[in-house]
């Protein structure tokens, strides 16, 4: 085992892509190939479900400010690239000119391509969009006048994470956060129908929809996503559509159409296993820029995602003295989850104390019918060379009879060593994890992997509920028959029981539709059929069509390119607005264009909803112990400040020194070791708010 040097580990980051590949950059083409980064001055979303995916509209407006391009003689090109999810499918691109806006047209990349270049040189005003890869696209916007603006509009299919209790999606953050000048906030407008009824920040209890409805937009939910919330993996989810795991919808022309099926297994499988787990929680504050109150959120929210309550689980915390949720195993159900973390007082420490941790999990289930599992979430270092490891290893597995599953999910994502076992590159405690999880036939989910910490623990959880092996999802009507199916999930040959399995497919024949589930679990074969009604069919719009169109356009661009590929690509990109590697959207200076009654949902903003978002404050833990963190979340840190702590009498307990504040978040903690158990009162103000909490002294 080696230490890796300077240079391999260069090499080693520059060829693995860890967080995605998004920047936007500003810069004269015809004066100079010098570039500046560029600025997104204000961002909106508006989010509606269209079935198994969720619609996003992506508003943008860029400027060069900042940077020395800022005159009005300077025509300038933005150009953004960003990265959107494998599966996602681009439909639209709009331009605004002036105060019209344009809607993009469709051609093939070498067109559209050949007409943006010409335009450029030309001074006109054009925008193009283009696909680089399966997650990579580019969008190009020409001219920007260098004290000016453009604004932009990208319409896609989200793909949605679906399970038992709602269908969630990240936020386009990470392409937010390319602009040199951050906006103040990320508006956020979902919108809801009689199936879609309560959409929600599933991983964050500081961002509140509020109902809200328009004459012309009709009923929609509104929030706002501060600066600070940028770098967190923010996610918004719906209600799950499913009834009794089940969801169906046909958009039919006809006696043909698309369908689309989300069926999940453990509704159908009365064989499923009862689970237990124990969740052993680790933090290392040196090895990560989450915190640990957003930990717990996420952590909380897989819970009630995967666990119900014919599962136990059991919480146990790292600190210098282990600390256990309960003795025993406690049923998930929804009640018993939240009142465990709402109970939950300092109950992690800032430094590792693992061995100790995997100790007490392994006891813990031991005493308790020795049939559980355990989700070890952690992002401990200490461990990682191989001697340490081998002996950590082999006294965890000398404490097992039989040997219990690990499933580990590893969320360090900075400050990282590095080192080299037997031929191969680990990070952390990667070579730990690897192995300890492989002898316990458990598995192991790292953050590095390009993932959130809500989707490796979901990950962890998946591999607890146990797997279909040899699944296969067969559809066919009374009469007719259904083609062209597409399985939208990772593997064709593998289900978990948690996770819905999503199809969109073809159908022509008459109703009722049918389902058959076959697969193997638990080392039996087993076979499921159940019918559909043609009046239990949700009706879809032709949305569904596009669905089709992006996964068959996706199939065909993964396999071999040949001429007749390409067109066959080309023609169903063309015909169904989907972008794809040989096409892009131009917009284009053209009365033609222009589009009357394209709806502008950035016009839902209020003024005095913005003046409302200009400053929030956070606290944690809360009721607190000794330690106290405040965020103060600021986009104005000129203005005149004061942030206090009082007794209910009003007596001054502290204030903070405000001194060298600056946009964005600022952290500031206390020690309130001297201080009496009650009540206190956290006030802020400044100039234009006043923001007043109250507080818990333990």
């Amino acid at each position: 085992m080696k230490k890796i040097s300077l240079s391999s580990l260069l090499l080693l980051l520059i060829s693995v892509d860890l967080f995605g590949y998004n920047f936007l950059t500003v810069g004269d083409p015809r004066a100079s190939w010098y570039t500046y980064q560029g600025t997104i001055e204000e961002a909106s979303l508006s989010v509606r479900p269209k079935g198994i995916y969720l619609e996003y509209g992506l508003y943008l407006t860029f400027s060069a400010r900042g940077t020395y391009l800022n005159s009005s003689q300077d025509t300038l090109e933005v150009v953004l690239n960003f990265d959107l999810p494998e599966g996602a499918i681009v439909t639209d691109s709009w331009l605004w000119i002036g105060n019209d806006i344009v809607r993009a047209k469709i051609l093939d990349k070498w067109s559209a391509s050949s007409i943006y270049e010409g335009i450029v040189n030309r001074r006109r005003d054009p925008s193009i969009l283009s696909k680089q890869s399966a997650t990579q696209y580019e969008l190009r916007v020409f001219p920007m006048v260098g004290n000016g603006t453009r604004k932009v509009k990208i319409t896609y299919l989200m793909p949605a994470k679906w399970n038992k209790s709602n269908i969630t999606a990240d936020l386009p953050t990470a392409i937010v956060n390319t602009s040199m000048n951050k906006p103040p906030y990320l508006s956020l407008f979902a919108f809801t129908d009689s199936t879609y009824t309560t959409p929600d920040i599933v991983n964050d209890e500081i961002i509140q929809f509020t109902s809200e409805t328009d004459s012309v937009f009709g009923d929609f939910k509104k929030a706002f996503v501060s600066l600070s919330e940028y770098d967190k993996n923010i996610k918004i989810g719906y209600n799950n559509p499913m009834e009794k795991g089940l969801f169906f919808s046909k958009f039919q022309q006809g006696n043909e159409g698309v369908y689309q099926l989300a069926v999940l297994p453990d509704a159908f499988l009365e064989a499923a296993n009862i689970r237990k787990t124990a969740i052993l929680v680790d933090y290392d504050i040196s090895n990560t820029t989450i915190a640990i109150s957003e930990l717990l959120n996420t952590l909380k929210n897989e819970m009630l995602n995967y666990l119900n309550e014919k599962d136990s689980f059991n919480l146990i915390f790292s600190n210098l003295t282990i600390s256990r949720y309960s003795e025993k195993w406690v049923s998930a159900s929804k009640t018993n989850i939240e009142d465990a973390f709402n109970s939950l007082s300092d109950p992690l420490s800032t430094y590792s104390n693992l061995p100790a941790l995997l100790g007490n999990g392994i006891d813990f289930i031991k005493k308790n019918s020795n049939d559980g599992k355990i989700i070890l979430v952690s992002n401990s270092d200490s461990y990682g060379e191989s001697q340490i490891a081998n002996k950590l290893i082999n006294d965890l597995v000398a404490l097992m009879n039989p040997k219990i599953q690990i499933h580990i999910s590893d969320y360090q994502t900075v400050n990282f060593p590095y080192y080299y076992i037997n031929n191969t590159y680990y990070t952390g405690n990667g070579y730990l994890y690897d192995k300890l999880s492989r002898i316990t036939l458990g598995s192991y989910h790292r953050q590095t992997d390009g993932l959130s910490v809500s989707e490796i623990i979901d990950r962890s959880f998946q591999y607890i509920g146990g797997a279909i092996t040899l699944f296969d999802l067969y559809t066919r009507m009374q009469s007719g028959l259904c083609h062209s199916r597409y399985n939208l999930i990772g593997d064709n040959n593998i289900a978990y029981l948690s996770d819905p399995l999503i199809q969109v497919g073809k159908f022509k024949g008459t109703f009722p539709f049918k389902v058959e589930i076959t697969g193997e679990y638990n080392n039996e074969i087993f076979s499921k059929e159940f019918e559909i009604q043609e009046n239990e069919a949700l009706i879809s719009d032709s949305t569904s069509q596009i669905f089709w169109t992006g996964q068959y356009i996706k199939n065909l661009e993964s396999g071999q390119q040949t001429n007749n590929i390409i067109n066959e690509i080309i023609y169903n990109s063309l015909n169904d607005r989907v972008l794809s590697l040989y096409t892009s959207f131009l917009c284009l200076e053209d009365t033609a264009m222009i589009c009357n009654n394209c709806p502008d949902e950035t016009v839902l903003i209020g003024i005095d909803e913005i003046e409302l978002i200009q400053d929030s404050i956070i606290v944690y833990p809360n009721p607190f112990a000794e330690r106290l963190t405040i965020e103060l979340i600021c986009t104005n840190p000129g203005e005149n400040g004061r942030l206090a702590i009082y007794n209910v009498t009003g007596t001054l307990i502290h204030q903070f020194e405000l001194a060298g504040l600056i946009r964005g978040k600022n952290t500031f903690t206390w020690n309130s070791e001297n201080l009496s158990s009650g009540i206190y009162l956290l006030i802020y103000q400044n100039e234009k708010t006043s923001k007043t909490l109250k507080l818990i002294k333990k």
